[in-house]
């Protein structure tokens, strides 16, 4: 009888973990990239994206991520003007690379309110390994916001600076990706 009560004590006190499937909310995430030239500074926002994550979630703590992957529509990339806009889908190679794609690998640590990850990014075909640090809060409603901002040099997934007015406007190669996606059930 002890060891019958027992199993019951302990079986109702454990709370069963177990990952739960979520996408993004489109409406309530943006990506931006912001870059420089030799003439000022642009921004685009990327306005077509999609992820989709395994995460699993204690009592309003995030445990792990198993999965995730996001999705960026380079024809969905704006900056608002369409010459600019052109040069980038040019140099993105929209045409045989439609997309960007950031593939997690794995989450190395997971602290109160960040955590660290390292995945896969491809674009243009090239795909690099990164890793980044990510601000991270799972809301009332059980959604989780990342928030986070990522460095990315051009010329290492063999992307060439767009250029315009032949070659005397020049954009540098460094661009920072500047993201804060809701991902919900």
């Amino acid at each position: 009888m002890y060891r019958i009560l027992i199993t019951l004590i302990l079986s109702l006190s454990t709370m069963v973990l177990y990952a739960q499937n979520y996408s993004t909310v489109a409406d309530e995430s943006q990506v931006i990239i912001n870059g420089t030239s030799n003439v000022h500074d642009w921004e685009s926002k990327a306005e077509q994206f999609s992820g989709t994550a395994t995460i699993e979630i204690e009592e309003d703590s995030l445990i792990s991520i198993s999965e995730l992957e996001f999705n960026v529509v380079v024809d969905g990339i704006k900056s608002g003007k369409g010459g600019m806009d052109s040069k980038t889908y040019d140099a993105l190679n929209k045409k045989k690379y439609p997309n960007i794609v950031f593939v997690l690998s794995e989450v190395t640590d997971i602290q109160a309110n960040t955590l660290m990850a390292n995945g896969k990014l491809t674009i243009s075909g090239v795909t690099n390994t990164i890793q980044m640090e990510v601000e991270y809060e799972v809301l009332p409603d059980g959604a989780i916001s990342f928030k986070g901002t990522q460095p990315i040099k051009m010329t290492d997934y063999n992307v060439d600076p767009p250029k315009a007015m032949f070659g005397a406007i020049k954009a540098g190669e460094d661009v920072k990706v500047t993201f804060d996606a809701k991902f919900a059930q």
